[in-house]
């Protein structure tokens, strides 16, 4: 089932002895950057789970890359996978994919994190998310962010990996971006498919949607 929540029913599920534990490391907004908003549920998700790995589809520039290293325990782990120069040739793309792409790749030598004091909490990845070998990651990962190809079927691989690289010993959490944008349907038609068999959250005023897995106990 999908549920539409206000932005304040994550925030407070965040549960801290003070505002000073409430504090987080945020890239200001410009023009490349992603929502406030957007970026604060992200934040807020990691909060609640306390990831030791982190893995995220999309690098793009970095930046969210670089929100979530910045806010992570340390000692904890952030995978980020894009395609490199030959999967961007190989893939078949939609052409706002295909934008994206270019210019991640015109930036791959200095994305958000690299010579930041975060740097060496990020792993870079290389490859096309559907052909990628995803299984010494099985099982693993306590937070996953899904915001890479934006077509049916890498928004379907994605997820299907997601699921199986998601860690079954403590709470752990998949977070999709794009919902509703009208820019990439497949994306919306692929979280409400999910949403028929397992329980998922859309944050109203963003395009974000999770899915929350705690133990079985």
């Amino acid at each position: 089932m999908l549920s539409h929540i206000r932005p304040h029913q994550l925030f407070t599920r965040v549960r801290t002895p003070g505002y000073g534990d409430r504090l987080v490391s945020v890239v200001l907004p410009h023009d490349s950057t992603p929502k406030l908003l957007e970026t604060a549920v992200l934040l807020a998700l990691i909060r609640v789970v306390r990831p030791r790995a982190v893995f995220e589809f999309g690098t793009y520039l970095g930046i969210q890359t670089l929100n979530m290293a910045a806010n992570v325990d340390p000692g904890a782990r952030v995978y980020t996978l894009d395609l490199d120069h030959e999967a961007f040739r190989q893939a078949n793309q939609l052409p706002a994919d295909r934008d994206i792409s270019r210019r991640h790749l015109e930036h791959h030598d200095r994305l958000a994190f690299q010579g930041t004091q975060f740097e060496d909490r990020v792993e870079i990845l290389l490859g096309d998310s559907t052909t990628f070998d995803f299984s010494p990651y099985a099982g693993t990962m306590d937070l996953i962010y899904i915001d890479g190809g934006h077509d049916a079927r890498t928004v379907r691989s994605d997820t299907e990996q997601a699921f199986l690289m998601l860690s079954d010993d403590r709470d752990a959490v998949i977070c999709w971006h794009d919902y509703g944008n009208p820019t990439y349907p497949a994306v919306t038609a692929e979280i409400e498919r999910v949403a028929g068999s397992r329980d998922m959250f859309h944050i109203e005023e963003t395009m974000m949607c999770f899915h929350l897995r705690e133990p079985a106990t």
